[in-house]
């Protein structure tokens, strides 16, 4: 990822009010290492108030991306949203204090937001990312189905199942749980 991108050269700025806007898409998703995220549209919007050498910022995330759903695996839009205030501080080395305080290295003076905005949408997704019920991919629920313990289905897959409808492989398995 060209990470210039999302650099605000911090020792440039005058003092007072500055923003800058990204647009966060299928590429720049495409991009991170290890993301999920399979597509998207987020607009990002940073707002920085520069005073001597404090910077306050607000970052902002607004938009939708697109994930794999939990359940069936199949495609899931999901809507994002995330606002937070962030202090930028001056040091010798790069450290976050706290969630809400950064001290970035004097000599370069560069905040680097490539991440930052990455863990923020990731942050706002939620924990379980599933279609509505009765929208996943129905080929996918039936296969689940036709594996689940709890359907009775012998013809279903032409795997062998106990009275219970569990599968005879696991069958020693379920009578040391029953144990």
């Amino acid at each position: 990822m060209n990470t210039d991108l999302y650099k605000i050269n911090l020792k440039s700025l005058r003092d007072g009010e500055h923003e800058f806007t990204y647009l966060l898409d299928s590429a720049y998703f495409e991009a991170v290492e290890g993301s999920f995220i399979l597509d998207g549209e987020v607009d990002a919007e940073v707002r920085v108030l520069k005073r001597g050498d404090l910077y306050q910022l607000n970052i902002l995330v607004d938009g939708y991306v697109v994930v794999s759903c939990d359940r069936c695996l199949g495609e899931l839009e999901e809507d994002v949203y995330s606002e937070r205030d962030l202090v930028v501080k001056f040091g010798s080395e790069y450290r976050e204090e706290s969630d809400e305080v950064l001290v970035v290295p004097a000599q370069e003076g560069v905040l680097d937001l490539s991440w930052m905005l990455y863990e923020d949408v990731v942050l706002s997704l939620p924990m379980q990312r599933m279609h509505p019920e009765g929208e996943c991919d129905s080929e996918m629920t039936a296969r689940y189905a036709s594996m689940s313990s709890s359907v009775a289905a012998p013809e279903a897959d032409g795997v062998e199942r106990d009275d219970d409808g569990v599968d005879l492989r696991w069958a020693a398995l379920k009578k040391l749980k029953e144990s």
